[in-house]
């Protein structure tokens, strides 16, 4: 079979396919893992539907199989193992969805009218050949036999709704099925985007090609815990804002009593960023001096005295339309706080300069019709903005979206891998790792 089109995937969902259509669906769906991550994904852009309600994304390991939970309808499981399932039942909301799902799908099933058949020999059924033999009766046999009856066996409202519930295990728990790949969707709102192991299954139709290569490049290996591929590009634009602190031989280290906070070791896109750094006890005031990084080493920008509130922990500072910065240029800046009428500054001569870039007004403009093209979402968003070495811009989306009470655990766990691969690429000494 070819890969599933369209309208075959919206049928198989809506299980208007005859048996035959549907095993071969099912068939196709155990080989390919681009038709299950795009009907994955194709699912789940209808949050609310009954399989998205009863079977949610989760980590499939920390769960009983389709198996288990039919054993145990039929009091088939051993003492020991009902046990630890009505233990695990006690707590789990999802598996008792499940269960209850199962149950009253068995319980439709034995309400249908008894029916005899006679058995064929071969998976495809030759014209004007009987169907198959009985496949319950007045409904008294097993729920769990009736998973384990060929799959070649077809022709009954019964069996298709059975190999649709097995399908869409297959869809949603490929590796409780033996099946490679793994998904996660990230909610935001009314968007929902999926990433497969080849990456976003379902983009938007507008975002160019070679951009969604780079997205790709970025989410598929987090989802695999695996260090990412960032762009030749992405890596200089990263590497030209990281300096190793000074040593001063001969000199006792000092310790600066505060740190600045952002602009640190990113690229920016406001012309008037943020300035914003840490509470230095015991001082009065602060002075905010911002360098252009190049052979002049002018100063660009001076804050005036900033006294700072007492009841934040951190201060701020935003420059004036008057000292607005320069797209398309690097910059260094540092803290100068009086403490007991001396000055100290931050970062001291032996840490790390605190550098940051602004994007071109080219590079700003691409952006934004990129922004557009992702219609919104704010995963995607993060994505572009990490691409474009915006880390600051892409750690508050991923953040947004952390804190989001609906998101599944496999996607915090996601949105967690990303926030700690912004914080690595941060590090002083860090490097970027990925293709060349």
């Amino acid at each position: 079979m070819d890969h599933l089109s369209p309208q075959l995937q919206h049928r198989f969902l809506a299980r208007l396919l005859s048996p035959e259509e549907t095993l071969d669906v099912i068939k196709h769906l155990r080989e390919c893992d681009a038709c299950r991550d795009k009907l994955s994904a194709l699912r789940s852009n209808k949050p609310g539907s009954v399989l998205d309600v009863i079977l949610p994304e989760i980590p499939a390991e920390q769960h009983p199989s389709a198996d288990s939970l039919g054993a145990y309808l039929d009091d088939d499981l051993s003492h020991p193992d009902t046990a630890d399932l009505d233990e695990h039942l006690r707590t789990c909301e999802l598996c008792q969805k499940v269960l209850a799902d199962l149950k009253t799908f068995r319980e439709e099933l034995s309400q249908l009218p008894a029916q005899e058949y006679a058995p064929v020999a071969s998976v495809t059924r030759p014209s004007g050949e009987d169907l198959p033999s009985r496949w319950f009766s007045e409904g008294k046999a097993r729920f769990l036999d009736w998973f384990n009856q060929p799959l070649a066996y077809g022709g009954v409202a019964a069996v298709a709704a059975l190999i649709v519930v097995f399908g869409i295990l297959i869809v949603r728990f490929p590796e409780t099925l033996g099946i490679a790949g793994g998904q996660v969707t990230v909610a935001d709102g009314s968007h929902r985007i999926s990433v497969g192991p080849n990456g976003i299954t379902n983009p938007p139709a507008g975002l160019p090609g070679e951009v969604l290569t780079a997205l790709n490049n970025v989410a598929a290996p987090i989802l695999k815990d695996a260090p990412p591929s960032f762009s030749p590009a992405l890596k200089d634009n990263l590497a030209v804002l990281k300096r190793a602190p000074s040593i001063l031989l001969g000199q006792p280290q000092s310790t600066v009593p505060f740190q600045v906070l952002s602009p640190v070791r990113t690229w920016v896109e406001s012309v008037r960023p943020t300035f914003t750094w840490t509470k230095a006890p015991d001082a009065t005031r602060y002075v905010v001096h911002v360098i252009v990084d190049d052979g002049t080493q002018e100063e660009a920008a001076t804050s005036p005295v900033i006294i700072h509130a007492t009841d934040t922990t951190s201060c701020q500072w935003v420059p004036e339309e008057s000292t607005a910065l320069s797209p398309g240029k690097r910059y260094r800046w540092y803290v100068t706080a009086t403490i007991k009428d001396q000055e100290v500054d931050a970062p001291g001569i032996e840490q790390a300069q605190a550098k940051f870039a602004l994007l071109s007004e080219q590079e700003m403009s691409r952006l934004n019709a990129l922004r557009k093209s992702v219609q919104g979402d704010r995963l995607l968003d993060g994505l572009l903005n990490l691409n474009a070495g915006l880390l600051d811009d892409a750690q508050r989306d991923f953040e947004y979206l952390l804190a989001d009470p609906g998101q599944s655990a496999n996607a915090k766990n996601f949105l967690q891998r990303m926030i700690t691969e912004i914080t690595r690429l941060k590090e002083t000494q860090g490097g970027v790792s990925g293709k060349q």
